[in-house]
């Protein structure tokens, strides 16, 4: 994957927790990166804080759709966009009382043994 793509999905991710999580009473975002050599990967785990519980973790990604008033709603179409065209990444959302969550697994598909991606 390119670095200004992965920039991008990374940004849109960061600002959706900032976003999110300001308009929370505990303002938390956490954000962990690690090596997941057993699996070839790695991993970007951003978790955040929210107020909107009843998001809809499969509509967020419809270009256009957005939780926010006045708002076009192309960020996590975008992110998604660029997942397509990278066959080696993943994107998973989940959401429980406390924490949003978005796991994003970068695979090594070319060199197993060699070098890390991003």
């Amino acid at each position: 994957m390119k670095i200004y793509e992965l920039t991008r999905v990374l940004g849109i991710l960061l600002d959706n927790a900032i976003e999110a999580s300001c308009v929370c009473d505990k303002k938390i975002i956490n954000v962990e990166m690690r090596n997941d050599a057993s699996r070839n990967r790695q991993l970007v785990i951003i978790e955040n804080t929210y107020s909107e519980k009843d998001i809809d973790t499969d509509m967020i990604f419809e270009k256009g759709y957005s939780s926010k008033p006045n708002n076009s709603g192309l960020g996590l179409w975008e992110a998604r966009e660029i997942m397509k065209r990278n066959k080696n990444l993943n994107l998973f959302t989940t959401k429980n009382d406390d924490f949003f969550i978005e796991q994003l697994e970068m695979y090594d598909k070319t060199n197993k043994s060699k070098k890390k991606i991003a």
